[in-house]
């Protein structure tokens, strides 16, 4: 069947000059076991299995070839797309991991995976997270990872982050920086003020928490990779455009490829330190946002505001998209400077 199908395509090639034509032609015949059998598959009764040392490992062996050989067809054509296509509303989109707890969970649970003791860094992140202050408005350590890993993959040479709180997320960065080797800084920008109690949160610090912040950097051998800058986010960012501007890694270059904003949670907090970023950040640079879910956030709208409006309200052009969280989605928004 398979070589009559090629012998049809070099009959209707030979019609019609157009070859794409002519290969759209016959991969669109009739259904049928030879050039589709993936329409013909049979349900799985259950799945076969791989024996090894340590158990056994499910498996599907292949069964989307030509009837009797080990050959597939010539792919199918892509589906007809038809035009008018609209987005679901952000409502529609909203999703709300669980986190399997019978209450309001009061703590993020440090994962044992993630407890290497030759690890200078994820000790000291180990012991805030044990830290009353840490729950709920820093990252959650899966939160944390997907951060970690969004550096080392994008490889940033200059981040700007608003809203050091307790270094949480300061850590986290600092520390694929470090694992990148590029020479890569974070510069973090809070008033670095009191820390009240509140919900969720029994606990005060009323004095130096610069102190504990950069006590916790130094503890984890990151104090190369950070800068802190006290005061307020926006204006200190303005402050220091110059030298940002010009700021060198390894590799050279300057500006700013990654930003992560999480201080003011207001809309024109938020708005603020977004306005003070965007000079910096070069196309193709990111800008991540913290809390990005309203409902679950205390009602913060600043995150979501900036995420859905930012081509609206910003120079640059944007991509966005909304990143859930587990165990509780505060959520995360990336934008993405196209333009």
């Amino acid at each position: 069947m398979l070589s009559k199908l090629k012998k049809q395509a070099k009959k209707i090639l030979v019609q019609h000059p157009n070859a794409a034509r002519a290969f759209e032609m016959a991969r669109q015949s009739a259904p049928s076991p030879e050039t589709t059998p993936w329409l013909y598959a049979k349900p799985l009764a259950g799945y076969e299995h791989i024996q090894t040392s340590h158990g056994p490992v499910r498996y599907v062996p292949p069964r989307s070839t030509i009837p009797n050989t080990t050959d597939y067809p010539a792919a199918p054509p892509g589906p007809h797309v038809q035009g008018g296509k609209r987005e679901l509303d952000r409502q529609s989109l909203a999703y709300y991991p669980r986190h399997f707890v019978a209450d309001h969970p009061r703590k993020w649970d440090f994962p044992a995976y993630l407890d290497n003791p030759s690890c200078r860094w994820l000790q000291t992140l180990k012991g805030l997270y044990a830290s009353p202050f840490s729950f709920p408005a820093s990252l959650s350590p899966e939160a944390g990872l997907l951060v970690h890993s969004l550096i080392r993959n994008i490889r940033p040479r200059v981040i700007i982050e608003t809203g050091t709180f307790i270094g949480m997320s300061t850590l986290w960065m600092a520390a694929a920086l470090q694992e990148n080797r590029d020479g890569g800084v974070v510069h973090t920008f809070d008033y670095f003020g009191p820390i009240s109690a509140g919900p969720w949160r029994e606990v005060e610090m009323r004095e130096d928490r610069i102190g504990f912040v950069a006590s916790n950097l130094a503890q984890a051998g990151l104090a190369d990779q950070v800068v802190l800058h006290g005061g307020n986010t926006s204006f200190e960012i303005r402050a220091a455009h110059q030298e940002l501007k010009v700021a060198s890694a390894s590799g050279g270059g300057g500006g700013v490829q990654f930003a992560f904003i999480d201080a003011d949670h207001g809309i024109m907090g938020t708005n603020q330190d977004f306005w003070a970023v965007e000079p910096l950040l070069d196309t193709g640079g990111y800008i991540l946002l913290h809390d990005t879910f309203p409902d679950l956030c205390g009602g913060y709208e600043g995150g979501r505001n900036l995420l859905d409006h930012a081509n609206s309200i910003g120079v640059g052009t944007y991509e966005k998209v909304d990143l859930y969280l587990s165990p509780m989605n505060y959520g995360l928004g990336l934008l993405r400077r196209i333009g």
